[in-house]
């Protein structure tokens, strides 16, 4: 019967050793395709970025061209000359009246697109007519170039303004040429010696196209692939390691030695427990190798004085401490205050962080993990397991002091550009051209979004380190209700919504911050608004639900996609799609308003399907008559 339970202790053993060794693989291999994966993004990114900033600077050009339709060659020049002082990747400029290229700028090298007619070009005409007919900008490529090489090109069509009742018509359309290989060496795609990247078009109804950089092959080995937005359609980006995808694991030795060491751990001691006692002691010693090579601080403590009874070797490095002097402290003496009750008695397997002191005096920060035991004898004990996550801190320190430092750096000159430009605006330099004044309005609209990117930033940077200040006070929730919505009159008038208030509780009062308050019905009214369809209604609800008062916002919106559900509440979290993009804004709205909903004692949620609109709610408990006003800090 020994020689069954030797043999199923070996065969269940190695089984187990080939499932953990398998798992290491996947594991590694899941972790190499996560590195591609985030290269992958920043390549992404990258060249999304190099494709916008080219693109934007011609679309002053549209406008140049709308207001002026029969502008000379000269004038053409001059414009794009102006626009191509930051040439980034571009090639050139043409314009194309009528579908025929009649100017294009630099001319040299040029020459040949003059007198292209798009209609008469096979390659072309495809791109330049959806472009026209959505009144789009699409970009085209890469394409062979009339005049030599290849490009990719960004079709903009241009409209001259409607006049006397008469719609807008079609000009013709601006082709902004960017170079290939100069687009690909700014996104970094020529220079990455880790990846090796291909892509290729998408068509219509997602199905894969031709492949127009890298090797075809590349999609084929089962590649990290990413979709690039570009106007008028998606690129899919792809990468696999530049030496391919590894059959093993890096760590593969090491792994298969410690597997070795746990077979060895768990098979030596169940035989030898057949033959003696001595045997029984090898295995022991094996285990306490274990304990002692772990790169985590380890230590056995008593429950009830929280006295070190045993310390790894990682312990003792973490500490400072030599472990004859270590044993002489309790858990108190390096976490203080944690031996107030015994360890046991929270959850087992429970974190905590903790600032613990080393023995020269000097600070980190640990998280602690324990799970309770009890000895032979019945005793309690403990076993603590000490992570070092200082550096993790520090980062995250960084990262805050980051944000906070740039935004206040940022709103000073961004006051004194926006007064500046209001002064401009409101005549205070005489009286502008109209072309000239509308830029002006634009930059001083953007000087608006980039002020409120910043206080939501502030906003955010006050919440995370706990430093927002609330001004609690006891107050009737309709008069603050109608006052949200009063501020938003003009918001709905820009969108031609209206908005409408229902089931109005009079009597009801809440105990919140009234300018915080304001700040979480301006973000849940201006989503409802600007997702909502010209003539819909916004209609908003106040009703008391037992010991809560609750507020919600309805809109006729196109609905939140389930699959961002889980995401909604994240800071600069917004939906994928286009039209949502499309909307702006900073993705922190929601967040902001989430947590002050949380500091004020309530809760935010929402009801959405994509397409049916969206409903969002914010609760809070009904004030009691005796409920005091304060002023905190949380």
């Amino acid at each position: 019967m020994l020689w069954f339970i030797r043999v199923s202790v070996v065969v269940i053993s190695l089984l187990a050793v080939f499932y953990i060794d398998r798992f290491n693989y996947r594991s590694f291999l899941e972790q190499t395709r996560a590195d591609v994966a985030s290269e992958l993004a920043v390549l992404r990114a990258e060249l999304e970025g190099a494709i916008t900033k080219n693109l934007q600077t011609v679309r002053g050009m549209e406008a140049a061209i709308a207001t002026e339709p029969g502008l000379s060659q000269e004038r053409f020049d001059e414009l794009a000359d102006v626009i191509l002082q930051d040439r980034l990747q571009l090639r050139n400029i043409g314009a194309a009246p009528d579908m025929v290229i009649r100017m294009t700028y630099p001319l040299a090298g040029n020459e040949a697109a003059i007198g292209l007619d798009f209609r008469a070009n096979k390659d072309q005409w495809p791109e330049v007519k959806r472009s026209a007919e959505s009144g789009q900008l699409v970009l085209a490529g890469p394409v062979n170039l009339v005049q030599g090489g290849q490009a990719f090109i960004g079709r903009i069509p241009v409209f001259t303004p409607a006049r006397g009742g008469e719609p807008r018509k079609l000009w013709g359309m601006i082709s902004a040429v960017i170079d290939r290989a100069q687009l690909y060496q700014e996104a970094g795609l020529l220079a990455s010696d880790q990846l090796q990247t291909g892509m290729r078009k998408t068509l219509a109804g997602g199905e894969p196209g031709p492949v127009f950089h890298g090797e075809p092959a590349l999609f084929d080995d089962n590649p990290v692939i990413m979709s690039v937005s570009v106007p008028g359609g998606t690129w899919d980006l792809a990468a696999v390691p530049a030496g391919g995808w590894p059959q093993v694991a890096d760590n593969v030795l090491t792994e298969r030695f410690l597997l070795a060491l746990a077979l060895l751990a768990i098979i030596v001691p169940v035989l030898m427990l057949t033959w003696s006692i001595q045997r029984q002691r090898i295995g022991q010693s094996q285990l306490r190798a274990l304990f002692e090579l772990s790169p985590l601080g380890i230590a056995l403590a008593d429950d009830e004085t929280g006295r070190f009874i045993d310390v790894n070797q990682a312990m003792l490095a973490l500490t400072g401490y030599d472990r004859v002097e270590l044993l002489t402290r309790k858990v108190s003496d390096l976490t203080g205050g944690l031996e107030q009750t015994p360890l046991s008695h929270n959850a087992v397997g429970g974190l905590q962080e903790h600032t613990c002191l080393r023995e020269d005096g000097s600070l980190f920060f640990g998280l602690l993990t324990w799970a309770p035991l009890q000895d032979e004898s019945g005793r309690k004990l403990v076993w603590l397991v000490v992570q070092d996550i200082s550096e993790q801190k520090r980062i995250e320190k960084m990262k805050s002091e980051f944000v906070s430092t740039v935004s206040h750096e940022l709103r000073t000159p961004l006051s004194s550009i926006s007064g500046s430009l209001k002064l401009v605006a409101g005549g205070a330099v005489g009286e502008m051209p109209e072309k000239m004044q509308s830029m002006v309005d634009i930059a001083l609209k953007n000087s608006h979004r980039l002020a409120y990117l910043i206080d939501d930033l502030l906003d955010m940077d006050k919440l995370v380190a706990g430093k927002m200040r609330l001004s609690m006070m006891t107050l009737p929730v309709l008069p603050l209700v109608e006052s949200s919505i009063r501020n938003q009159l003009g918001y709905a008038n820009h969108y031609g919504v209206s908005i409408r208030l229902e089931g109005a509780v009079s009597d009801s009062r809440v105990r919140v911050d009234e300018q915080r308050f304001q700040q979480v019905m301006a973000n849940l009214l201006s989503n409802a608004l600007k997702f909502s369809p010209a003539g819909s209604e916004v209609v908003v609800t106040v009703e008391t639900l037992g010991e809560l008062l609750q507020v919600s916002v309805q809109d006729q919106g196109p609905g939140i996609p389930l699959s961002f559900h889980n995401r909604i509440f994240q800071r600069f979290a917004q939906a994928d799609s286009s039209d949502t993009r499309a909307k702006g804004g900073t993705g922190l709205g929601l967040a902001i308003t989430k947590k002050l909903m949380e500091l004020m004692d309530g809760d935010v949620e929402f009801e959405s399907e994509s397409g049916q609109g969206s409903r969002f709610f914010i609760s809070m408990p009904v004030a009691k008559s005796d409920d005091a006003s304060t002023a905190q800090i949380v």
